[in-house]
């Protein structure tokens, strides 16, 4: 003789194990978790005649850096041939390359200077800056940076000395600058 399950009896079979699987079932996090900083990365800050689109290069060409505010004084980074300057961000402190700070509290000059990781950094350079205002006494004008915005993005400043034009990666700062002429020079 054959018993036949009753079909509220088969509905909480059904439910019962739908339940197990549920609740062993390994549930997503519905929150997305924040992705974990890489070990190291690399800004590239690159300047740019305004004028005429030429890479800033040569002995007298370099940018001014404060990563976050352990430092005073300033990593004076030389521009390549190609008028960038780089900066290479770590979470090991054991990778950090610049020199402890010297007696004359000057800045530091550091071809490929590795340093912590910050939220912001600020630049300086010699130059006058393609943007409003941009010979006011721009050359010793200090601008910060958002270090993730330029990571993420790239940040490409205006250009208000000629037409030249860029477009910024993730990872590079492009800035439009001018030498300074003899006024300047001599305000100094």
């Amino acid at each position: 003789m054959t018993k036949s399950v009753s079909p509220f009896a088969a509905v909480q079979i059904v439910a019962l194990l739908l339940f197990t699987i549920v609740s062993h079932a390994k549930l997503a996090d519905p929150q997305p978790r924040a992705t974990p900083k890489p070990q190291a990365e690399t800004i590239k800050i690159r300047l740019v005649n305004g004028r005429n689109g030429r890479p800033m290069t040569g002995t007298a060409s370099y940018v001014n850096v404060w990563v976050g505010t352990e430092r005073k004084e300033a990593i004076a980074i030389p521009t390549d041939g190609n008028g960038v300057a780089s900066l290479q961000l770590t979470l090991n402190t054991a990778e950090v390359n610049i020199p402890s700070l010297p007696s004359d509290r000057a800045s530091v000059v550091v071809t490929h200077p590795v340093v912590k990781y910050n939220e912001s950094f600020r630049i300086n350079v010699p130059y006058a800056w393609c943007q409003l205002n941009g010979g006011d006494y721009s050359w010793l004008k200090t601008m910060e940076l958002s270090t993730d915005r330029v990571l993420q993005q790239g940040i490409a400043m205006a250009n208000t000395c000629g037409k030249p034009t860029a477009a910024a990666k993730p990872g590079e700062v492009i800035i439009f600058v001018r030498p300074l002429n003899w006024w300047e020079r001599l305000k100094e």
